[in-house]
């Protein structure tokens, strides 16, 4: 059982000074003296070297036992169970035992010359498999069977592992695997700052050198670099573009090394000046002097804004039916927030599309009282009001039934002997529409909806006055 031999991980080349197996260990981490690194390094490798192969030892000692107690097994159940002589049982078994440890050292040396050896490791399993079947097959008492199965199953594992560790000591030596990493911290790195942690171990593995903390300061520095670089670059590339064409400002970007120019910008920064700029902004005098601007309010006081504002008057004076001398009517004073006035002014939009439907209603109302008719305002103005249709009904006159007098429309008006009588709300609004856009109203009611915060029977009552121009008739009449 000479197979186990002492395996050294360390590369063939002496490791750097200051450095163990290729590694810095933590208690080198900190500013020390040259000499004191390099008297704990040696010192690191000389007790490294001496566990290494007082662990060898132990493993060999361990894997002899582990053998024989399988081999015990495999000779006592293939003398009960098979019938076969001791002196011939033994050779047998062992060599049945052994045969998948010879077949994995074939296919470890067959990996050293850089094949897969697939079919090696395949026919390894497969022999150890069977040996442990056989153990466990072998004995009629399953508690002693389970026993010698398991001590046959924990030498081949051994063997396995022993093996592979050779291995990736081999392929790290030669560069081939990339080196431990640091232990980063489970919250205080991994929880907090994943990817700059992840950062700091990739770059830990590019350069071993780098210890735990050098790794992620590295990181945030790399980091800081990746921010600055983008932005060097978009401001360059803006600037080459002005110039050139885009290809060659990409050119340009592609070309240049933008690190050097982030190094000659941070050479030539006037940074007594930048200081003296902030710190001219921060003087208490300035500080004092400056206090924060005030949101400046529109002024309500605007003509466009008498006329809404009167509109809503005149159609509460209307719905309280008393007289009211709408030419000493008034804006309010402007009061208010921005979002109390918001508020107030949905509040006013819902009351406003209300009271127009009422002084609509009584205007109907009486003309239907000045031509001596008898009709049902209230019910027919609610569905002609909602469908948002003009419509005039009338009855056959051969049938000798009264003529019903015009219904109110959607526009807000009552017709009478073929002519419009606007309400003073109409009125009102007409003239609102014709000093914000003139003669000439938008094609789209949508327009004058969004620019006003109307409702589409104010619009269109609105609109019907502005054409008939009886905004300007009132006020000729008036004068």
């Amino acid at each position: 059982m000479n197979a186990l031999t002492t395996f050294d991980p360390r590369p063939a080349v002496p490791p750097a000074v200051g450095r163990v197996n290729g590694h810095i260990p933590a208690v080198l981490a900190a500013d020390e003296p040259r000499s004191a690194n390099t008297a704990a390094a040696a010192e690191l490798d000389a007790d490294l070297a001496k566990t290494v192969k007082r662990t060898s030892y132990m493993r060999q000692l361990f894997y002899v036992v582990v053998l024989l107690v399988a081999l015990a097994g495999q000779v006592s159940g293939a003398v009960a169970a098979l019938g076969i002589p001791l002196i011939w049982a033994i050779p047998a078994v062992g060599a049945l035992e052994l045969g998948g440890i010879v077949v994995l050292a074939n296919a470890d040396v067959r990996r050293r010359l850089g094949e897969k050896a697939n079919a090696s490791r395949i026919l390894s399993a497969a022999i150890a498999a069977f040996a442990v079947a056989f153990n466990w097959m072998a004995h009629d008492n399953k508690l002693l069977a389970g026993f010698f199965a398991a001590m046959s199953a924990l030498g081949y594992l051994v063997w396995l592992m022993h093996t592979e560790n050779q291995r990736r000591d081999r392929l790290r030596a030669k560069g081939q695997l990339p080196p431990v990493t640091p232990a980063y911290e489970l919250i205080g790195h991994w929880l907090r700052h994943p990817w700059q942690t992840l950062r700091a171990k990739n770059l830990a593995k590019a350069n071993p050198d780098l210890g735990l903390y050098p790794s992620i300061a590295a990181a945030q520095a790399e980091k800081r670099r990746e921010v600055r670089t983008a932005a060097i670059a978009k401001v360059l590339h803006r600037k080459i573009r002005a110039a050139v064409d885009p290809t060659t400002a990409d050119i340009a970007v592609a070309v240049y090394d933008l690190d050097e120019i982030a190094v000659r910008l941070a050479d030539g920064a006037d940074y007594d000046g930048l200081t003296a700029l902030i710190g001219a902004a921060l003087t208490p005098d300035r500080l004092a002097a400056e206090q924060p601007p005030r949101k400046v309010q529109a002024d309500v006081g605007t003509p466009l804004r008498d006329v809404l504002a009167i509109d809503g008057q005149i159609d509460s004076a209307i719905d309280s039916g008393a007289d009211t001398d709408i030419a000493n009517l008034s804006a309010p004073e402007p009061t208010a927030p921005s979002t109390a006035r918001r508020l107030a002014h949905r509040q006013a939009h819902r009351q406003n599309r209300r009271q127009v439907r009422t002084a609509t209603r009584r205007q109907v109302s009486a003309v239907d009282t000045d031509s001596g008719t008898d009709t049902d305002i209230d019910s027919q103005t609610d569905r002609k009001t909602d469908s948002g249709t003009d419509s005039s009904t009338a009855n056959n006159t051969d049938s000798g039934t009264d003529r019903k007098p015009a219904r109110k429309t959607a526009t807000g008006t009552a017709r009478r002997g073929g002519k419009a009588k606007h309400s003073p709300s109409a009125i009102a609004n007409a003239a609102a529409l014709r000093e914000r856009y003139g003669n000439r109203l938008p094609a789209a009611d949508n327009t004058i909806r969004t620019d006003m915060k109307w409702s589409h029977d104010r619009v269109r009552a609105a609109r019907t006055a502005h054409h008939a121009k009886a905004d300007i008739n009132t006020d000729s009449t008036g004068a």
